[in-house]
């Protein structure tokens, strides 16, 4: 089933929302016990993954349930939320053999308390929930970060990074050409996206912004004149619409000479005189060539696609998030 909240080209796999957090921060009390973010790490990451079938909470390191002593000091390693029935698995364990063991089970309690804040004024609260349903899955997920966040409370946000990433397939092609140059992404193709958003995440909630994206495509193709040239693999995305590509694979008969020279004189890289013997030039020097040539030819039609489509996904602006002029 295809999702609401994105047009029916695309195919959301699995998507994760990461948020680190200072070391030694009290996220939670429950009675006696502090939930707390441990001291291994200057960070803390908070992974909420969303999948068609639950919500998965993950703590890199293991968040530490302290109690006094002499009771046993617990970790917190995540929770799974099951969305048909609203079930909750819980992974914890004791931290030491040294002291009481006691308090698992109101420890588990604890962390779903923790998860069913979490989800508090969203539509995962009310089982059975079906994200793919969910017209407005941005903003749900937008108020589970508000929820970690303490609503936005005046003692300032605890969160000091922002990330997401996703995997897509791709189920229609993609396309956009102008005469600079254009690309396409075929119907198939799978894209892992990975986002670090500016801001805290009231200014997410208000109005997400990107600091970088990298993407990584199993095929994404450059054209010229209507001809496919060359299959970029990573692409670096900045504000503004700003490309930095990463990889060029050549593609059919670019290794062969005339082919060679066709894709450098494209791009202005071979003498007049011939000075550069194309017959001479290997793929990996074909790249280091073309590289900045490709990301001029390709930005003017990226910037067109984004314009044309900057409400791909429900309740959000593409051309906001990645500051592109309107």
């Amino acid at each position: 089933m295809a999702w609401q909240f994105l047009p029916p080209f695309i195919d959301l796999e699995v998507a994760t929302l990461s948020l680190g957090l200072p070391k030694l921060t009290n996220l939670r009390k429950v009675g006696v016990a502090d939930v707390v973010t441990g001291d291994k790490t200057d960070i803390t990451i908070l992974k909420l993954t969303l999948a068609r079938s639950g919500f998965q909470v993950d703590f890199t390191p293991s968040l530490v349930i302290k109690v006094p002593p002499p009771l046993v000091d617990m970790g917190l390693g995540g929770v799974h939320y099951e969305f048909q029935t609203g079930a909750m698995k819980s992974r914890v364990w004791h931290e030491s053999e040294v002291g009481i063991p006691v308090g698992k089970g109101s420890a588990v309690e604890g962390a779903h308390g923790f998860m069913r804040g979490l989800v508090t004024g969203t539509p995962l609260a009310i089982p059975p929930y079906d994200p793919s349903t969910d017209q407005d899955l941005i903003l749900t997920v937008l108020q589970i970060l508000e929820n970690l966040d303490g609503g936005g409370s005046s003692g300032g946000s605890i969160v000091q990074s922002i990330s997401i990433s996703a995997r897509i397939l791709i189920l229609n092609e993609i396309a956009s050409e102008l005469e600079s140059g254009g690309f396409r992404i075929p119907a198939g193709a799978k894209i892992d996206i990975q986002v670090d958003l500016a801001g805290s995440p009231a200014d997410v909630k208000a109005s997400p912004k990107i600091k970088r994206a990298e993407v990584d495509c199993s095929s994404l193709v450059l054209r010229q004149g209507g001809a496919d040239l060359v299959e970029l693999g990573r692409v670096l995305l900045l504000p503004g619409g700003i490309l930095e590509v990463n990889e060029v694979r050549p593609l059919g008969a670019v290794g062969k000479a005339a082919a060679v020279e066709a894709l450098v004189r494209l791009f202005g890289e071979l003498d007049k005189d011939g000075s550069i013997e194309p017959g001479k030039i290997q793929p990996r020097l074909v790249e280091g060539l073309v590289k900045k040539e490709i990301e001029d030819a390709i930005r003017p039609a990226f910037l067109q696609w984004v314009r044309e489509n900057a409400a791909i996904a429900s309740g959000m602006d593409l051309r906001d998030v990645l500051s592109v002029p309107a």
